[in-house]
């Protein structure tokens, strides 16, 4: 399960995210993070509360990432967990991704 929240902090907006970015919450993942990246100039996706993450949660985040690039959106992932990192670390995401070790505001 997966829980999202959004608050706005120094001209970002944060999307906060903890549980396991898997399969099952994929998609309202990727919604989520394409809604703030509609609306908002900077988003900051904050994974310090997840613990996992699969193919499809690596695949919604590259996807709203996209969505940033096309929508001129800054767009990064912030404070990965160790376990997040990880995965971020063999699969070379952080040569497609901004990732950033803290939140930026």
């Amino acid at each position: 399960m997966i829980q999202v929240t959004e608050q706005e902090k120094s001209g970002w907006c944060v999307v906060g995210i903890s549980g396991r970015a898997d399969a099952e919450a994929a998609d309202h993942l990727e919604a989520r993070l394409r809604a703030a990246v509609k609306s908002h100039a900077k988003v900051a996706a904050d994974f310090s509360r997840v613990d996992y993450i699969s193919s499809a949660g690596l695949r919604a985040l590259i996807e709203a990432a996209r969505a940033a690039q096309a929508g001129n959106v800054e767009f990064a992932v912030c404070a990965p967990s160790a376990p997040v990192r990880q995965i971020f670390d063999i699969s070379g995401l952080e040569q497609i991704l901004t990732v950033r070790g803290e939140l930026p505001c």
